[in-house]
């Protein structure tokens, strides 16, 4: 199933569609079905999906028991190293990676995605190593490791990771001096969030659609849209589906933007398409982001005769 691709939701009167390089962006209020439409679509998708939570433990921590590269993409992207065992690797999916296939489990990958990383790591020194001794010339390329430095840095330039064969450190950078390290278990949330969605991002098999619900869980909205420009042209072989709450990140993405306005078990989705022009009309910014209270400006001091006047005659 190669890229671009379009897929038919149930309920739905337009496809949703999948271009390498580019976002298309889900926005809908709470209880929606948003969560519902992003596992559909793993499910339609198939081996190519590449699905993270919401809701998602990121325990990082870089003294993990380290294993093949080959195991640990098995066990990030279907909970097994050895999938196969459950049926089919599909399966292993649903049972492990996503607990009997319940839309609101909590994913717990940051280890296995560690693992990749420094098992991709070690390959290419030693592929490096090997030919160096065999005499053959060097094919000079960045592991995935360095490739998340150098956008984690872009991202957040004023952290800087130092990154050894078995061991990440993040140091504090003001006015170009490097600080003193500490830990990447020690990490702000955000940082971590930051990290998490680069390696993410980094290790998807070519070809995918990279499925991210609530990007903007733990990240600050100055920095958001900057992270996934880099991700975007990081993977131009990938499709993304982002699926979030926030209006203002959904606005500056290109591509295709749909508005799920409700889903029911026996007739689907009920979605829209946003033109591009158009922006998100009055009554979705209400309905997603709350009603709003007509505002009433008094001209007085806490505790005079017209703020009581008004709050009698105006009541809350």
């Amino acid at each position: 199933m190669p890229l671009p691709i379009d897929i038919s939701v149930p309920g739905a009167i337009v496809p949703i569609e999948f271009r390498a390089g580019l976002s298309t962006v889900i926005v809908g209020a709470n209880g929606s079905g948003k969560t519902k439409l992003a596992v559909e679509c793993e499910r339609q998708l198939g081996v190519i999906a590449h699905r993270i939570s919401a809701q998602r433990m990121l325990a990082i921590d870089p003294s993990i028991e380290k294993i093949s590269e080959e195991a640990a993409r098995a066990q990030l992207r279907y909970g097994n190293a050895k999938p196969n065992q459950w049926g089919s690797e599909l399966a292993a999916r649903d049972i492990v990676r996503w607990g009997q296939a319940q839309p609101r489990f909590i994913l717990d990958d940051a280890g296995a995605l560690l693992q990749v990383l420094f098992g991709e790591q070690a390959n290419t020194a030693v592929s490096a190593y090997n030919a160096a001794a065999d005499g053959v010339p060097i094919e000079r390329r960045d592991t995935l490791m360095q490739k998340l430095k150098a956008i984690f840095h872009r991202v957040l330039p004023t952290r800087d990771l130092t990154i050894t064969a078995d061991d990440i450190k993040v140091s504090p950078v003001i006015d170009e001096t490097v600080g003193e390290h500490y830990s990447v278990t020690e990490m702000s949330d955000g940082e971590k969030a930051v990290l998490y969605m680069i390696g993410q991002t980094l290790v998807a098999d070519h070809g995918s659609v990279f499925i991210m619900d609530e990007p903007e869980i733990h990240v600050h909205r100055s920095i958001l849209s900057r992270l996934w420009d880099e991700l975007e042209a990081a993977r131009p072989d990938c499709a993304f589906l982002l699926i979030t709450h926030d209006l203002e990140f959904a606005a500056s993405r290109a591509g295709n933007k749909h508005v799920v306005r409700s889903y029911a078990p026996t007739t689907g989705w009920v979605i829209e398409n946003v033109p591009e022009a158009a922006g998100f009309s009055e009554d979705l910014v209400t309905l997603i982001l709350g009603s709003r209270k007509p505002i009433l400006f008094v001209e007085g001091e806490q505790g005079s005769l017209d703020l009581a006047l008004y709050r009698a005659c105006y009541p809350a």
